[in-house]
């Protein structure tokens, strides 16, 4: 099944925020989505704040930037300025030239969720989970024409473009 988001979802999320802003005083502790910047980051907390520019149907558009999940930083608005956005790098992300140098290379039988499939000077995205007929589900911003995805893919498909699996060095089982 694949996930999708809904253009009303914007609408109604801010007016939650804005009515859960109003209804409930503000308090002095860390959310679970609010990973450091530029710290450390658990698999959960990458996974949320790919599901949170999902959800919020990010355009793809390298000239422009959004907003991470706290609002407090802006990253690009293509492939990897999603996944530097997801692992919480510094701003406005890193390149898929780049990547590999914050990233150490894995197996494909070792992937886990928050971890990346990189094509050098090419594409990446975020690999979410195992998915149907040996096919992975992964998070992306592939293109203008796609924007956000949520899909899956064939793995010897990518094996055959290319594409190596990385782990953040920064990231950390739950």
């Amino acid at each position: 099944m694949t996930e999708r988001p809904l253009l009303s979802r914007r609408g109604l999320i801010q007016a939650a925020a804005v009515a859960s802003a109003a209804a409930i005083p503000v308090l002095a502790v860390g959310s679970p989505a609010n990973a450091a910047y530029r710290g450390i980051v658990t698999r959960d907390e990458v996974m949320n704040r790919a599901r949170n520019w999902f959800l919020r149907d990010i355009p793809y558009d390298g000239g422009s930037r959004a907003s991470d999940i706290e609002g407090d930083h802006t990253y690009r608005q293509d492939c990897s300025g999603f996944v530097s956005m997801a692992w919480h790098t510094s701003t406005p992300g890193h390149s898929t030239r780049s990547i590999p140098d914050i990233a150490a290379q894995i197996a494909w039988s070792e992937l886990k969720p928050g971890d990346v499939l990189n094509a050098y000077n090419d594409h990446c995205m975020l690999y979410h989970m195992r998915g149907d007929n040996g096919n992975i589900w992964i998070y992306d911003l592939a293109t203008p024409a796609s924007d956000m995805r949520h899909i899956q893919v064939s793995p010897a498909s990518l094996r055959e473009q290319d594409y190596i699996p990385r782990r953040y060095r920064n990231i950390r089982d739950n």
